[in-house]
């Protein structure tokens, strides 16, 4: 298995991922709160790219059936149901409905990165049900990093190390890496038993912490917390059965 791993997002050429799954992690917060979300009930969570593709998707689908959510410079925008903390996405909240949904970086990242041959979601929330699942195919893997604001963060390639560091278990180390999952899955060794710590330290656990969302970086540090399986299918993130 080949895994090429993206330390932040960027546009991806279709021709190069149309063969590959990929794997987009957003740990603060975006990939942690679809997994909130899809446990909670909801239909599916649509990303879009800005609040007016968010507020034109409602429209199409129906105010009724539909609860917008997301965050800009890390706070929930103006006229939205939701933010972009996990522990928003309750059962009250989402079941039944979908969840229109637009972030700074992870919903960009899936925006970039939706061409490959399946695109999941993944955080260490769902890192475990992850592994599992791409680690018995036989596919190489592109892993995106959506990082922050097109700058590297500590929390998403630690992540996609971890992921890593389980696919070489299950996979008896049959992995060939680029440079940057070398990368991560060095910089999750060296932090494996420290990971909330490592992360909390981070700058964007910092600036979150620092506007009052400093549970949501320990909400998003409870590893397999929320095993859920999101797949991307017809612009929709559902639940994998």
């Amino acid at each position: 298995m080949n895994i090429r791993l993206l330390l932040t997002s960027a546009p991806v050429d279709k021709a190069e991922i149309e063969e590959k799954t990929v794997i987009v992690i957003d740990v603060l917060r975006a990939t942690t709160s679809i997994c909130a979300a899809l446990r909670a009930g909801a239909k599916g969570v649509i990303p879009t790219a800005g609040p007016g593709e968010a507020g034109e998707m409602r429209a199409k689908l129906g105010g009724d059936a539909v609860v917008l959510a997301g965050e800009r410079n890390g706070v929930r925008i103006e006229n939205f149901e939701l933010g972009n903390s996990p522990s928003e996405f309750t059962a009250d909240a989402v079941e039944g409905k979908y969840v229109v949904m637009t972030t700074t970086n992870g919903t960009l990242a899936l925006s970039r990165a939706n061409k490959g041959w399946k695109v999941i979601t993944a955080g260490l929330v769902n890192i475990t049900k992850v592994a599992e699942a791409v680690g018995s195919e036989d596919r190489d893997l592109l892993v995106v990093c959506s990082g922050r604001e097109g700058h590297f963060s500590i929390e998403d390639t630690i992540c996609g190390g971890m992921l890593i560091h389980r696919l070489a278990s299950l996979r008896k180390g049959e992995l060939e890496l680029n440079d940057a999952a070398s990368l991560a899955l060095l910089l999750y060794r060296t932090n494996q038993s420290s990971i909330r710590q490592a992360i909390s330290q981070g700058e964007h656990a910092r600036f979150l912490a620092s506007i009052g969302f400093e549970r949501d970086v320990e909400i998003a540090t409870e590893v397999d917390s929320m095993p859920v399986l999101p797949i991307l299918k017809d612009g929709r993130l559902v639940a994998s059965e």
